[in-house]
């Protein structure tokens, strides 16, 4: 078998989104030199967060990405690069103001399979540049349906390391996350006391990494078996 990364690539015109892949003995002997690049999802396409589906819908693979200022939702018969783009949408979009997310919104770790919906942390910029984290919980047999978005931010830059410092750390007052992962290994589907693992950039600078249960992050009135 082979794993499959999205990765945002950047060059002084564009950052764009890039699939890799690895075959899965290598990964695990720490060969990354085996990496092999596919190429740029969408070609010249201005195009940041991608995050891939674990499981396919009507045989088909569905992406997400953040076209500034959304959230995009993408499907394609096919892992290798370019994407078609006939079946693509804004999935959610940023709200207006000076809310959390009022600047813009986009997703981060890969979506993780609960019995309640597809869980996937997500961030949000003001207009302060200020990123918090969110969540949304998209419907299992059709992800373009979202059943819950947090109307407030889950996680917010409060420690020092996460406030960072101007001049010293990248990028101050950012928590950012590309990874989220139950405690458990042999979790196939998670339920309302399944904990995560979220794990985050705080400043740009350094990794953090929080707990959660998900009925912390998703209100009761949804988690109906």
């Amino acid at each position: 078998g082979r794993i499959f990364m999205l990765y945002t690539a950047y060059s002084s015109i564009a950052a764009q989104v890039g699939l890799a892949s690895i075959a899965v003995n290598d990964f695990l002997g720490f060969k990354w030199q085996a990496w092999r690049r596919h190429g740029m999802v969408f070609p010249g396409f201005p195009d940041k967060d991608g995050a891939l589906f674990p499981e396919q819908f009507d045989g088909k693979y569905a992406m997400l990405h953040r076209v500034d200022p959304h959230i995009w939702i993408t499907f394609s018969s096919h892992l290798s690069c370019p994407w078609p783009r006939k079946e693509h949408k804004i999935l959610t979009d940023s709200t207006y103001g000076m809310l959390w997310d009022g600047k813009k919104i986009g997703g981060g770790a890969p979506p993780i399979k609960t019995r309640y919906g597809w869980l996937l942390i997500t961030h949000g910029v003001d207009y302060l540049r200020v990123y918090r984290l969110g969540v949304l919980l998209l419907d299992l047999l059709d992800p373009t349906v979202v059943i819950y978005r947090s109307p407030n931010a889950i996680l917010e830059p409060q420690e020092q390391y996460e406030k960072g410092e101007p001049g010293k750390d990248w990028v101050p007052n950012v928590v950012f996350t590309c990874g989220a992962v139950p405690r458990e290994d042999e979790k196939d589907m998670l339920g309302a006391e399944d904990e995560l693992l979220v794990y985050y950039g705080a400043a740009d600078s350094v990794i953090g990494v929080a707990t959660a249960r998900v009925s912390d992050l998703i209100p009761s009135e949804y988690l109906n078996d």
